[in-house]
């Protein structure tokens, strides 16, 4: 999903549709792709289909999907994710389909590489950030991802208290502005006793993991439905 601006197409968070290879066939769900994107336009009504997009690379199976998505939209646009970081960051890379013709005869479609810029809002700059240099055997429980978040939060206010006492010491010649950035954090942090904020955190804590817990369950219902259905299309 996203926006055709002229020569410009801005790709934007859109929602996964479900597909299944079993060679040398590929089968796409269309109910469920048309579904996701009657729901997304409803939040989203300015947002068009530009392509689709995959993890890995491209593959044999990329031209039948590719070719449903030519109906829907001309000229679509193929992303691949690389999503195992194999390099050291995650290729995006962007293609359109070009045909290979003899004469009025055509032979078949290459995949052709065009220029892609990415850019992401400072929040998912973060987590691609934590992600490129990660290499993990199993990811994280919510606990665990919890006590990292926390342990990373400490060395940063460690680092801010090592700042303002080497200003303070003369060691670091003072800059307004991070002042003026520490003094507004500050300001903004609520002022509650330590009996209070224990207990404001530990019920949050509580409200937060009731609400991970049911995500799972949704999650584990509609992946069983997805591959239920999938199955039954293929068969």
């Amino acid at each position: 999903m996203g926006s055709n601006e002229q020569t410009v197409l801005q790709f934007v968070p859109s929602p996964a549709s479900v597909s299944a290879r079993v060679h040398p066939l590929v089968a796409l769900d269309i109910d469920y792709h048309h579904n996701m994107l009657s729901s997304h336009q409803k939040v989203n009504p300015k947002e068009v289909i530009v392509g689709w997009f995959s993890t890995g690379r491209v593959t044999g199976g990329s031209a039948l999907i590719h070719e449903f998505y030519s109906r829907e939209v001309s000229n679509p646009v193929h992303l691949t994710v690389d999503t195992e970081f194999r390099s050291g960051n995650a290729a995006i890379k962007a293609f359109v389909s070009v045909s290979l013709s003899l004469g009025d005869l055509q032979l078949a479609a290459q995949f052709q590489e065009i220029p892609l810029d990415l850019r992401m809002v400072e929040a998912e700059q973060i987590g691609f950030d934590v992600l490129k240099p990660t290499n993990v055997d199993k990811l994280p429980s919510d606990l665990e991802g919890m006590e990292a978040s926390m342990e990373r939060l400490l060395a940063l206010i460690d680092d801010v208290y090592k700042y303002v006492d080497d200003v303070v010491e003369g060691r670091v010649a003072p800059d307004n502005k991070i002042g003026r950035f520490i003094s507004n954090t500050v300001a903004s942090l609520p002022k509650l006793s330590p009996h209070a904020f224990d207990k404001l955190m530990n019920d949050s804590l509580q409200d937060q993991l009731l609400l991970l817990y049911l995500s799972s369950i949704t999650r584990t219902q509609l992946s069983l439905a997805e591959k239920l259905n999938t199955a039954a299309q293929i068969l």
